[in-house]
């Protein structure tokens, strides 16, 4: 994996095969818990529909999400008064979910598009592609146990560790921290690339 760098008016990052392959299954784990179809099902839907992802949301009442992972992404708008978060869960969670889903979408296509290895985004683009980077994070951070700095830092010392072999549970876990700490890499470098980009526009 190769880090994004400016290239021609873009931001360019390399990903090789497996790479694309890994990231583009996180991605599509994730618009599954969000509540779309498995992307590898068949291609996602072009938006332009009152529902383009088939959602199925009540707009009704929409009660919290029982994953934790998923209540990373669809937090309640209020801790104190639950009267508050569930009108204001009722009122967005459809939109969000959706524009969620919709940059999840767009990623999948391009991780999985025959183009080679490039990653290529527009600058206009770089900011979705952030939050949405965000997000794979966040659920691989609930799934990995990580609830604050000092339990990220931990995990890296956990990827230098000897796993076992035969330890199943160990080798899912190592697994799954490399993956967060790839995408965790990747973003800090779009990051600073359109920092830069910022930059160069004053």
């Amino acid at each position: 994996m190769r880090g994004f760098r400016r290239e021609r008016g873009a931001f360019v990052a390399e990903l090789d095969a497996q790479e694309r392959e890994v990231v583009a299954s996180v991605v599509a784990d994730v618009a599954e818990l969000l509540g779309a179809a498995r992307f590898e099902d068949g291609p996602p839907p072009a938006t332009g529909h009152p529902d383009p992802l088939g959602l199925r949301i009540d707009e009704e009442w929409v009660a919290p999400p029982e994953d934790a992972a998923v209540r990373r992404l669809l937090p309640d708008a209020s801790r104190e008064d639950p009267a508050v978060a569930a009108e204001f869960r009722r009122l967005t969670e459809g939109d969000l979910r959706r524009t969620k889903i919709g940059r999840l979408a767009a990623v999948w296509q391009q991780l999985t598009a025959d183009d080679g290895g490039a990653l290529v985004v527009r600058p206009q683009d770089a900011q979705a592609l952030a939050a949405t980077l965000t997000d794979l994070r966040l659920v691989l951070a609930e799934r990995l146990g990580i609830v604050d700095e000092e339990a990220a830092d931990a995990l890296y010392d956990e990827l230098e560790a000897d796993v076992a072999e035969d330890d199943a549970a160990g080798q899912a876990r190592q697994y799954l921290a490399s993956v967060y700490a790839a995408l965790s890499w990747l973003q800090e470098s779009l990051l600073a690339v359109m920092l830069e980009d910022l930059r160069r526009r004053d």
